[in-house]
Parts: C-alpha cells; structure tokens; sequence
C-alpha cells in the first residue's frame, strides 16, 4: 500500500527508530570498555535507572532544594514554560506576519524591529532579562519569546508572500470580504509553512530554557542540571539531560501529528 504524499512513510520511522538505538550501543560501548570514564559518561543504564528512581518522587534531589517531586516536577515547569512562550509567540508572530505579507507599509515598520531582535545573540540577552526580572518565571518565558516570535513572524510572512495569488484575486472576484480573505484564504494556504517554523521555533526552545534555568531559575530541569554539575553527580545530571530530550521528541511527535491532522486537506488535494 503507498501512503499519501505528504504522510510519513514507515520506513522513516524504521531508521529514525534504528539511529536512536544505535547511539545508545555506541554509547553502551564506550562505558562498557571504558574508553571515557565513568566520572565523564555513565553506563546507558546507570542513567536509565537513574531516571526511574528520581521521576515521580527524588529525596535525593530533595537534599539539594529541589523539591520533592522529582524530575517530572522539573519537566513539568521546563515544558510549561516552553508551552506559554510558543503559544504567545504563535499569537502574535502569525497575526504580525500576515499583517506584514499584505500591507508595505506595516511591514517597513515592523520588519526592522522583529529581525534586529532576532540578530542579536540570543545567549548574550539572557543575562539582561535575569537583572530585569530576576530568577522569576517571567525571566525565561520573557526569553523563550524573544526568540520564538521572530522565527514565528519570518516563516508566517514568507508563507503568505508565497501565496500564488490567482487564489486572492478569485476570492475577490466571488465579492470576498478582506477579512474573509485572511481567515478562509491566506491562513489555511499559508498553515503549512508556518506549522514548520513553530517546529524549529519548538526545537530550539527547550535548549534555550534549560540554559535560562541554568542561569537562574526557582524551578526547572536547567536547575536540576546546574545542581547536579555543582556536586559532580554526572549520572543523575545526565538522567536529567536525557529526560528532557525524551519530553521533547514525545512533544514533537505529538505536534506534528496535530499539525498532520489539521493540514490533512493537503493530502486529498494532492490525490
């Protein structure tokens, strides 16, 4: 049986599945020769055993003030966090960059603002947001924002301005209204890019949250990170590292899917 196009193909699934594992052979290689250090890389299984021990409950992380709910607790602040800042950067970024596509004039205003925000080293304005804001979860939403809207907001506008036009001007030959334009015409044709901007805006996020956590943070698996590493616990630091990567693929998993789902129309009209 062929898959639609546009769908994902097992056999994707099969190799993406194959190159997961065969990092962690390799990596159980190096720990089982010992060709790096324990102290550096624990063994694959030190570290998943490590995760199941400290998810749900941890007085172990408890002892280092940070909380009683393990890593989960962690994760669940991180992907809040993540979740808040995509939402609004979504919001604004798509609204923003369709407005842009359509009016010149709007967009020689906005255009020079959004795109100097996003030149500027994203690691180098960390620090101005913790003085601003303190250690407060304001500090890494306010940050996770900064960068997401601007990848949001450039993939939003070139979406629209590749819009074969024959489709506006047929609307507006059937007395389509502006608005009805935007909402019935522009966004659905516009939907596929920019569900691909918020996947790189989604990937980048967590690593950027983590390091906004690491910098200072009441909460959050960066903190679990930095503690950890101040007490030379590489097991339980690397269990931390890997848990959030396993929430981010789920999470990726999860979008793309609704993503999938929502742009489905794109499969029959390609059939």
């Amino acid at each position: 049986m062929i898959s639609p196009p546009g769908t994902p193909s097992r056999r994707l699934d099969v190799l993406g599945v194959l190159g997961l594992l065969l990092v962690i052979v390799f990596w159980w290689g190096i720990s089982q020769f010992k060709l790096v250090s324990p102290l550096f890389l624990p063994p694959p299984g030190g570290v998943f055993l490590t995760i199941v021990d400290n998810l749900f409950a941890s007085p172990y992380l408890a002892n280092y003030h940070l909380g009683e709910g393990g890593l989960f607790a962690s994760l669940e602040y991180t992907v809040e966090n993540v979740a808040i800042a995509l939402t609004i950067s979504c919001i604004v970024g798509v609204a923003l960059g369709l407005t842009t596509a359509r009016l010149q004039l709007f967009r020689s205003v906005i255009d020079p603002i959004v795109l100097t925000a996003g030149t500027i080293p994203i690691i180098v304005t960390a620090p101005f947001f913790l003085v601003w804001f303190g250690n407060s979860r304001i500090a890494q939403v306010a940050l996770l924002i900064l960068y997401d809207i601007t990848i949001v907001y450039v993939f939003a506008q070139r979406a629209a301005a590749n819009l074969d036009p024959t489709y506006v001007a047929a609307s507006r030959t059937f007395g389509a209204s502006p608005r009805r334009i935007v909402l019935e015409i522009v966004l659905p044709g516009a939907l596929p890019e920019i569900f691909g901007g918020i996947r790189i805006a989604l990937a980048g996020a967590w690593g950027l949250e983590a390091f906004s956590e690491l910098l200072g943070a009441p909460n959050g698996i960066g903190r679990v990170i930095q503690a950890m590493a101040s007490g030379m616990d590489t097991p339980t630091m690397v269990a931390a590292i890997l848990a959030l990567a396993i929430v981010a693929i789920f999470v990726d998993f999860f979008v793309a899917a609704c993503f999938n789902y929502i742009t489905r129309w794109r499969r029959t009209a390609r059939l």
